[in-house]
C-alpha cells in the first residue's frame, strides 16, 4: 500500500478553514506512518518541482511516488526527470486531459485529430488506449478512472503494443501546459503548487466563483 499526501490535507483543515502548515510537518506524520509499519511506502501529489526538492532535502523518509496530471497537452517533461534522477516514480492522473471532450475550452487535440486516429488504424486499438500506451512507453504510471466496465477491460488491454519513440515525440508536441484539473480555490494560497498569473484579487475571485473542479 502507498500512503499518499494530497494537497488537500495541507491546505484545508476539517472545518473548510484554510490550514498554513508546513508540509514538512505534514510529512514527519508520514514519516511515522511508516515506521509504524502502517503502509508499505508514502508519496506526494500535485508537488511542484520546488516543492519536491525541499521535501527531499529535509526529509527522512523520501516521497516514493509524486501523483500529478500527465498527457499529451501537459507533458511535465522538467518534474518527470528530476523524479526519474532521485528514483521518485511518478502517477499519471487525468491520462486523457481535454483530447476526449471532456472540456471545450481545452486546446486541440481532440480524438477525431489524424495523428491520433491514425494511430488508432495502425495498432487497432481506440484512440483512449493510444493515450495510455503513450504514458506508459513514457515510463509513467497511468491512472484513468471509469465505472464502465467495459472501458477498464479497454485501459487494461494496451500491452500487446508499443509506440515508437517518435511517435511519443509527436503526441509530446500537442504540450501547451494545459491542466484539466486545477483547484482554482486554493490559488492565492502560498502553498499553491502550479503556476501562477499576475492577476488582481478580483479576478482571483472570479476564477475561485466560476471554476468546476472535476
Amino acid at each position: 500500500m502507498v500512503l499518499i499526501f494530497y494537497r488537500e490535507d495541507l491546505l484545508q483543515k476539517r472545518d473548510g478553514s484554510i490550514s498554513m502548515t508546513d508540509l514538512l510537518e505534514t510529512w514527519k506524520g508520514m514519516e511515522s506512518a511508516k515506521n509504524l509499519n502502517l503502509t508499505r511506502s508514502i508519496g506526494v501529489s500535485n508537488f511542484n518541482i520546488i516543492q519536491m526538492q525541499r521535501l527531499w532535502d529535509n526529509s527522512e523518509i523520501k516521497p516514493a511516488v509524486l501523483q500529478i496530471e500527465v498527457n499529451p497537452t501537459i507533458t511535465q517533461n522538467e518534474l518527470i526527470d528530476w523524479c526519474r534522477e532521485h528514483g521518485v516514480i511518478v502517477m499519471a492522473y487525468s491520462p486523457f486531459g481535454a483530447i476526449l471532450g471532456r472540456k471545450q475550452d481545452g486546446p486541440p487535440p481532440r480524438a477525431d485529430h489524424p495523428i491520433l486516429t491514425n494511430l488508432a488504424d495502425k495498432y487497432n486499438k481506440s484512440v483512449p488506449q493510444i493515450l495510455l500506451r503513450y504514458l506508459l512507453d513514457r515510463r509513467l504510471v497511468a491512472i484513468p478512472r471509469s465505472t464502465n466496465k467495459e472501458r477498464i477491460k479497454q485501459n487494461i488491454d494496451i500491452m500487446d503494443f508499443t509506440l515508437t519513440a517518435e511517435e511519443i515525440e509527436i503526441l509530446s508536441s500537442f504540450s501547451k501546459n494545459y491542466r484539466l484539473r486545477t483547484p482554482a480555490k486554493w490559488y492565492s494560497h502560498p502553498y499553491f503548487p502550479f503556476e501562477k498569473k499576475n492577476l488582481t484579487d478580483a479576478e482571483i475571485q472570479y476564477i475561485i466563483e466560476h471554476s468546476k473542479e472535476d
